[in-house]
Order: C-alpha cells, then sequence, then structure tokens
C-alpha cells in the first residue's frame, strides 16, 4: 500500500543528506519545458506530511525521471503529499504560462497502474487544477467526479519521455483555452481525493488513498512565455527585437523572418488580458518594421507575444511609461 511505501522510503532518504540537497531530476530526454519558480502558498490537509523535508525544492523543476506507469515516485526529494484536502500555489516568473494551440501545462502526480484480481486499475488521488494571473483569482478546471476526466493526479508519469511532450511524458494536461483565458502566473491545485474515498463504487477507490502527492508542474514549451523554436529543431525562423524600450511615445517591432509565415502579434498586460492585437496576417520573407503605439495602455510591463504558423514563438517584455 503506497502511504505505507513512502514513508519506508523517506526513512531510508533520510539519512543520506540534509533537506538543502533535495533537487528536481531533469528528464533524461532533453527538454524545453519548464517547472514552477516558487511556491506562493500551501496549506497542508489531513495526512500531510511526506516530502516535508525537502519542501520546496521537491515541487520545483520537471518531475523524477525515474518515474513509471508502473512504478511510481516515492521519493520525497521529489514529492509532496498535499494531505486530504490540502491544497498548494505554484508561481512562474520566468516562464509566463501563455495559451497556445493545445495544452498549456502538465501537472505531474505519483499515480500508477496495478492489477486487482482481474481487473487493471489506476491508482488515483485527484487535484482539482485552477490557475490566476494575480495570484488572488482562481478560475478552476471543470471535473467530473465519477471518471476523473478534467483533475490531475490520475494519468501515470512516463520519466523517459521528454516531459515537454504531453503525448508521450504522461501526467495530466491542460489548455487555458477551455477557460478563455490568455496567460497565467500561477497553478492551483487542490485534493479531492474525498470524492473517491468517500465512495467505494468508484472505479478509483482503495482504502489506502491518502491525499494527492505533487512531484511537479510544467509548462508546455509551445506555452512558454520565451523564444521557443516554431518547428521541432528549427532554431533559425527568424528574429525580433523591440526599441525604444521602455516606451514613452511609440516604439517599434522589428521582425524577420526566414519564410512567409502568418504571423499573430499581440500585447498582453499585466493581468494577463490582451490588450492590443497588433496584427494576424501573412508575412513574406524578410525584414519588417511593426509600429506600437501605446495610447490608451496604462503604465506597466506587457508581454508582446508573437506566433508563427499558429504556434507561440517569441516573448518581449515592453515596459510602457506614460
Amino acid at each position: 500500500m503506497r502511504v505505507h511505501y513512502l514513508f519506508l522510503i523517506a526513512a531510508l532518504l533520510a539519512a543520506s543528506g540534509p533537506a538543502a540537497e533535495a533537487q528536481q531530476e531533469s528528464s533524461p530526454a532533453a527538454t524545453a519545458a519548464a517547472g514552477a519558480d516558487a511556491v506562493e502558498r500551501f496549506q497542508p490537509g489531513q495526512g500531510a506530511g511526506f516530502g516535508m523535508d525537502y519542501f520546496p525544492a521537491n515541487v520545483l523543476g520537471l518531475p523524477d525521471s525515474t518515474a513509471r506507469a508502473d512504478v511510481p515516485s516515492v521519493d520525497p526529494r521529489q514529492i509532496l503529499g498535499l494531505g486530504l484536502g490540502g491544497e498548494i500555489v505554484l508561481r512562474f516568473d520566468r516562464h509566463m504560462i501563455v495559451d497556445g494551440p493545445g495544452p498549456d501545462f502538465t501537472v505531474f502526480e505519483n499515480a500508477f497502474r496495478y492489477s486487482a484480481g482481474s481487473r487493471n486499475r489506476v491508482y488515483a488521488e485527484p487535484g482539482q487544477v485552477a490557475v490566476s494571473r494575480d495570484g488572488v483569482t482562481f478560475v478552476s478546471f471543470p471535473f467530473d467526479s465519477l471518471t476523473l476526466h478534467g483533475c490531475a493526479g490520475v494519468t501515470p508519469t512516463n520519466g523517459e519521455a521528454d516531459p515537454g511532450d504531453p503525448v508521450l511524458s504522461g501526467g495530466d494536461s491542460f489548455d487555458l483555452a477551455q477557460l478563455g483565458i490568455d496567460s497565467v502566473r500561477y497553478v492551483r491545485i487542490r485534493d479531492v481525493t474525498g470524492v473517491v474515498k468517500g465512495n467505494p463504487s468508484s472505479p478509483f477507490w482503495d482504502p489506502t488513498l491518502n491525499g494527492f502527492d505533487l512531484d511537479a508542474v510544467v509548462v508546455l514549451p509551445r506555452s512558454q512565455g520565451s523564444p521557443l523554436a516554431v518547428e521541432t529543431g528549427n532554431q533559425a525562423a527568424g528574429s525580433a527585437s523591440l526599441s525604444p524600450n521602455p516606451i514613452a511615445g511609440s516604439a517599434m517591432l522589428s521582425l524577420t523572418l526566414d519564410r512567409e509565415r502568418r504571423v499573430a502579434i499581440r500585447m498582453i498586460d499585466p493581468l494577463g488580458r490582451t490588450a492590443r492585437v497588433l496584427g494576424d496576417e501573412r508575412l513574406a520573407a524578410g525584414a519588417h518594421r511593426i509600429r506600437i503605439d501605446p495610447a490608451g495602455l496604462g503604465s506597466g510591463v506587457y508581454i508582446v507575444a508573437i506566433a508563427l504558423d499558429g504556434i507561440q514563438w517569441r516573448t518581449l517584455r515592453a515596459v510602457v511609461v506614460q
């Protein structure tokens, strides 16, 4: 039973080094995925405590590369038990989660597959996922309490795969478009194992369920607020720069393309909302200059998000001074 196994492993690892040595293992596969930068807050639930000696390092960065569908991560240096009803909020500073084509981020827990008699089952301790632009107001992804569709903590992790590839990596992926949100910096996970534990007829019911165990939350490459390849392995799709910056009057976005592409450019305000659409059209190969007029925009730090052929490509920070 997992809870006993987890604490046995914790005891064995306790003598291996201090909490300061805790760190998230990188996937053996090269990845452009990015983990969370900080824990905004953590409210432990009933039975929480596993992994606290290595908190918060064990929930930052990438998922445990040793995890497999039938052999979950049980390393307290890699996971944190939220406890029944517990919740945690992670913050993304270096890479804002920006809505792009398909899923935008993946939540990794230590769910695993096992056999019970002739039945194949998933040991799932689900969590409800919510997102926020400001860390105060959160919007939750809906979920089904019977099938657990829409929850995190349902799909086992494949640590051998690139965590930036949701098709192969496992974990449960989420798309901001489902909520109609452009971008966020905060992800909240709230344990809802009670909906399974209190229902013996649930296909996921197990008497040892003890609450959501967080491994990592990863921003998928095409969603990150940072330079990204438009096509796999393509680092030469073009270039983009903004001048002057800060912007007091007007500014010019200089864009160079390697070939004809559809270019969509928008400015995202400090709350993650689309403040202005600067263009959405096909542009020829070569150099282009796009004027940015900040009239009507409040002072603050904005993100100029550029998508090529429907895929998030570059983001530039623009400081508007009015």
